[in-house]
């Protein structure tokens, strides 16, 4: 890679995972010259095929594009030194380990950058990581531009709403901001501008608002079950034709990759103590017991088949998947669990998957614990049906 006009280069650092990997391909289809760096060396010589290491609705075609445009990759953060825009997008999360990972990559992007370079970051963050940074002695004497312009979205509408969702900017300066304005700008991206600190908060509000939400309608499915109150039935007559209970969520499983870390990191961030939020946590414990309960209630013997292991349906996401947590506790419980799932390599997990037209005949116990669209196609009449997700 030359050095000729630093302007058009970007760099992504962690460009190959599920937020990294849709990014570096729209800003490359875009007419920039990008660089994933990752250090996941198989992830990337899987990229290089054209074969991505997940699934995001239209990412290979995206991917084959970027791949022709010049799309290229490494594993050595030094390679970032051609970059004028330099954007982090690795997960995070408030233990010790995680953060001190963070600092370390943070302190050799900040090393390798050229003078005056732009870091964006995407990655969740804390202000005591924007204070840190702002204290490093490359960080100082590069001049390093930096902004905090949070991820927001959707695992599996990547593509769709890199284009809609309008992008915050976290800048303490007009300057910085009006550069990284123009930088989605060119990308067909609107803008939203705001302090740093402000973006901070915001990222982790609006997880932390979608774990509360979500969990608490779990918390009345809890208190339902336990007065033997049929939840479904309650939640469909109560919501039949009126209009202020329009938007309640279905129960379900509260994971994922970035709900529970961040309102974790939300929580230590300022300070909640005696809160909502922190009750969140056992509700979602106390919903997936239920869940057993009702397995032990409902179902004839010990043999189960399990629908579903990924965090949500359409998914091969595993990470922070209520649906494995509830298998384990199925198995603690002394249940025989037979798992299905066509999104999930068996090398992912350490237990059996299984094709559910082979063992279809073992038992009549299904729970649906992920409601991909392919169970629609199983032939599941006379079977004895418990759904993870209401």
């Amino acid at each position: 890679m030359s050095n000729k006009n630093t302007s058009s280069h970007v760099s992504i650092v962690g460009g190959g995972g599920h937020i990294g990997l849709p990014l570096s391909c729209y800003i490359q289809n875009k007419g920039y010259q990008v660089l994933i760096v990752d250090n996941n060396i198989e992830s990337i010589n899987s990229i290089r095929k054209g074969k991505a290491p997940f699934f995001e609705e239209g990412l290979d075609k995206n991917l084959k594009n970027a791949l022709k445009g010049g799309l290229t990759l490494t594993n050595k953060v030094g390679e970032i030194k051609f970059s004028n825009f330099v954007i982090v997008t690795i997960g995070t999360s408030s233990s010790k380990k995680s953060i001190d990972l963070f600092d370390s990559l943070i302190n050799q992007v900040l090393k390798n950058m050229e003078n005056e370079a732009s870091l964006i970051l995407r990655s969740t963050v804390t202000e005591n990581d924007i204070a840190k940074i702002k204290k490093n002695k490359h960080y100082i004497n590069k001049n390093i531009k930096l902004t905090y312009c949070p991820e927001r979205i959707a695992e599996g509408s990547a593509f769709e709403e890199l284009g809609s969702l309008q992008q915050i900017i976290g800048a303490d300066n007009k300057e910085n901001y009006k550069i990284i304005q123009e930088f989605f700008l060119s990308l067909n991206i609107k803008t939203i501008n705001t302090s740093i600190k402000y973006a901070v908060f915001i990222k982790l509000f609006s997880n932390a608002y979608r774990h509360a939400n979500f969990s608490i309608i779990n918390e009345f499915y809890n208190i339902a079950f336990e007065n033997n109150i049929n939840f479904s039935e309650i939640k469909n007559i109560a919501t039949k034709k009126y209009p202020r209970l329009n938007k309640i969520p279905m129960t379900g499983y509260v994971g994922g990759p970035c709900l529970p870390k961040d309102l974790e990191t939300f929580i230590k961030s300022y300070d909640v103590n005696n809160s909502l939020l922190n009750k969140l946590s056992y509700v979602n414990e106390k919903y997936l017991d239920n869940l057993v309960n009702l397995c032990s209630e409902v179902f004839e013997g010990k043999k189960i088949i399990q629908l579903g292991l990924t965090f949500k349906s359409g998914s091969d996401d595993l990470r922070g998947s209520g649906a494995i947590i509830l298998n384990k506790k199925l198995q603690k419980k002394g249940f025989e669990v037979l798992a299905v799932d066509p999104h999930v390599n068996k090398s992912e997990i350490d237990f059996n998957i299984f094709d559910y037209q082979k063992i279809k005949q073992r038992t009549n116990n299904i729970l649906i614990a992920v409601n991909h669209s392919e169970f629609s196609k199983y032939d599941l009449k006379n079977k004895i049906i418990v759904y993870g997700e209401l």
